[in-house]
């Protein structure tokens, strides 16, 4: 195989990873580890493109400054993901309820605030393609609903003092509508 058609390979490994990675950040399934996915698919790409623009370039000193650019790019890239995954806290589980596969589950806390603000996001599956989508989010200092509750097998029900927030679910790609928020009904 020459070179520039291993370059010409490993150009487009990194288009389709950049694709995949586009596909990650779109998230139509609603996965719960996406952040994870997106940060592995554009490390991933960043690998590819810095290798086939290695192998492509025929002179040693460019060679060199592609690399190592390349290598800044990924460890920047590592740092910065794995810092901004690690600052979004999912909060305490305070109660869940399960239907099937689904289970809604009552979370308390979140990232950057003071007061605690409760929140209720439901959850599909398990392992690293577990789905999570949020039904209904409280304010600050609010209290947890009083109440959570699956209505069938595609609607959800939220209760918060006399008001219940409803919200539709669609099966395959967990989408709830409308996702709910504060306690006024």
């Amino acid at each position: 195989m020459t070179t520039l058609r291993r370059a010409l390979v490993l150009a487009a490994l990194g288009v389709l990873a950049a694709l995949l990675a586009g596909l990650a950040v779109l998230d139509p399934f609603h996965l719960r580890h996406v952040r994870w996915f997106v940060a592995g698919t554009v490390l991933l790409t960043i690998l590819l493109v810095t290798i086939a623009l290695t192998v492509a370039v025929k002179l040693w000193f460019a060679r060199l400054i592609v690399l190592v650019l390349g290598g800044i790019a990924a460890v920047g890239w590592g740092i910065t993901a794995w810092l901004a995954i690690d600052l979004d806290e999912p909060g305490a589980v305070v109660s869940e309820v399960a239907s099937g596969d689904q289970r809604l589950v009552v979370l308390e806390g979140a990232a950057f605030t003071i007061d605690p603000v409760h929140r209720v996001v439901l959850r599909a599956g398990d392992g690293p393609f577990e789905q999570e989508s949020p039904v209904w989010e409280g304010v600050p200092e609010g209290g947890a609903p009083d109440a959570v509750a699956f209505r069938g097998t595609d609607e959800v029900e939220v209760r918060v003092g006399s008001c219940a927030f409803v919200s539709r679910v669609e099966a395959g790609t967990l989408l709830v509508d409308p996702v709910h928020r504060g306690a006024t009904c």
